[in-house]
């Protein structure tokens, strides 16, 4: 997966939790910016585990490891 197919899975994981169109760049921080809370944060997470069949470590904090900032999102799937 390219960085531009990870974007537009990011975008359409989004658009499922927040069940409408959520505009994002390849710098938004998706919990600082206030686009998710911690519970649609853990649902997206799962909604891009399926779309992508990435998975993300459950034994962390993952909001102190950047996995709801977008560039980290983007290296993540597109290794």
């Amino acid at each position: 997966m390219n960085k531009k197919e990870a974007l537009e899975a990011i975008s359409a994981a989004l658009e499922k939790v927040l069940k409408q169109p959520t505009p994002i760049t390849p710098d938004t921080d998706l919990i600082e910016e206030g686009i998710l809370d911690s519970l649609d944060g853990m649902v997206f997470l799962l909604e891009i585990e399926s779309l992508t069949g990435k998975k993300f470590p459950d034994d962390i904090d993952l909001v102190q490891e950047g996995y709801y900032k977008i560039p980290k999102l983007l290296s993540l799937l597109s290794e």
